[in-house]
């Protein structure tokens, strides 16, 4: 037992170890790069691929001599596990889109690399040096990458990057040790590195987990994305109808059960037909998009926005009282709102007709809310458009079966206005 335990912690074989993880983690990350998910970034999956390469690379080399009978330096090895740890760095601030500030800290390894190579060259391969440079190297890269991985904005893979910022951290902290070993034992051969299986184990580890959790941060981001389109309107981004329709319906309950209040908006696009037969579809969906736009922008926070139908939004007030105010601040921003066709280079205007619809108390149902923000709409349409017009529940709340159909046919006539 005792033997084998050895020959497994035999530097050789931990090398190979070493080269077997770090391809397999080089095939996993081009694989990923390769079918790319939407909004992630392609070429941090393919730096993490050359830099596991760089790493298989770098050990082989290293492990050349117990092959050949021909001496091989060590420095090009190191240079290669050199280049890992910045295309690591490299890979985290691409991958997680990091500011291009984050890279002041290739300045200082560029000037750890040149020293390393001119030590070697001008003098011989003292494992002292090698190690205090390599180690200041590598551990400069971790930290910087740990730091970008820790404070990552996507809160849908933030805790699996801590994960990963924390390996970087054990492996930062292996690093130090092994300078610190070379510190305390001045009489040490500077010919060998005694602490090289130590630091192989902990390399091991250190990709055996990174690799996974970078995986993993790919799978919660296709997660994320489809997510978002289960929820949201494809063309404008805000809420779809599915969603729109729970939520309201949620609050219509909770504010019908504490006897509170509750206020939407219908909106509709004015002349949007002839918007498209003039200036075509995709002119038209340009002025969807800038009128969601400026729907998002003047809404509250707690307000819940969402596109009901081809050019129909809805937005559910977080403060009632605030609804009149609101519903002509929106009709005021469309009003404003000029749009410039991307083929004619003609600038198209447009306005909006707003139905505001307020429930009180015992009137509080969802449906109702909507049929009446929808009659108010009509009645803003019929009076000229580009107007707000009021409707107030106040009748009992009626069956839902009965509103239904009474619902559907409002939205029939409604598209056909």
């Amino acid at each position: 037992m005792r033997q084998s335990i050895e020959l497994v912690l035999e530097p050789g074989t931990l090398m190979v170890i070493n080269i077997l993880i770090s391809l397999i983690s080089a095939v996993a990350f081009l694989a990923a790069a390769l079918r790319p998910i939407r909004g992630s970034a392609p070429a941090g999956l393919m730096l993490w691929s050359f830099a596991n390469l760089a790493t298989a690379a770098g050990f082989f080399v290293l492990l050349l001599p117990a092959f050949i009978s021909l001496p091989v330096p060590a420095l090009p090895g190191n240079l290669l596990i050199d280049a890992c740890a910045i295309l690591n760095f490299i890979a985290v601030v691409r991958y997680l889109g990091r500011p291009r500030s984050d890279f002041w800290v290739l300045v200082p390894a560029s000037v750890l690399v040149a020293v390393e190579i001119g030590y070697v060259l001008a003098a011989y391969e003292n494992m002292r040096v090698m190690v205090a440079l390599g180690g200041s190297l590598r551990g400069l890269l971790t930290i910087a990458a740990a730091r970008a991985l820790w404070t990552c904005a996507d809160a849908s893979r933030r805790s699996i990057a801590r994960i990963a910022a924390a390996a970087h951290g054990v492996w930062a902290c292996v690093l130090v040790a092994r300078m610190l070993w070379w510190l305390v034992h001045p009489d040490a051969s500077a010919l060998d590195d005694p602490t090289t299986a130590f630091g192989l184990i902990a390399r091991a580890l250190l990709t055996a987990t990174i690799t996974p959790c970078i995986l993993w941060m790919l799978t919660r981001e296709l997660d994320a994305q489809l997510f978002h389109y289960a929820t949201h309107d494809g063309l404008t981004g805000l809420w779809n109808r599915r969603v729109v329709w729970e939520h309201g319906a949620q609050r219509a309950e909770e504010a019908r059960a504490f006897g509170g209040s509750m206020a939407v908006l219908m909106i509709d696009v004015d002349h949007f037909k002839k918007i498209n037969d003039q200036y075509g579809h995709a002119a038209g969906d340009l002025v969807l998009m800038a009128v969601a736009r400026e729907i998002g922008w003047v809404v509250g926070q707690g307000d819940l926005v969402g596109r009901i139908g081809g050019e129909e939004f809805l937005i559910v007030l977080a403060d009632p009282d605030d609804a009149m105010p609101l519903a002509e601040r929106v009709r005021a921003a469309v009003e404003r709102l000029e749009v410039v066709d991307a083929v004619e280079q003609a600038p198209i205007g447009c306005t909006v007709s707003v139905g505001l619809a307020v429930a009180r108390g015992a009137a509080l149902g969802w449906e109702q809310l909507v049929g009446a923000a929808d009659q108010a709409l009509y009645a803003a349409k019929r009076e000229g458009r580009n107007r707000v017009c009021t409707s107030a529940v106040d009748a009992p709340v009626p069956p839902v079966a009965a509103t239904s159909g009474k619902r559907e046919a409002e939205t029939r006539l409604h598209a056909a206005l």
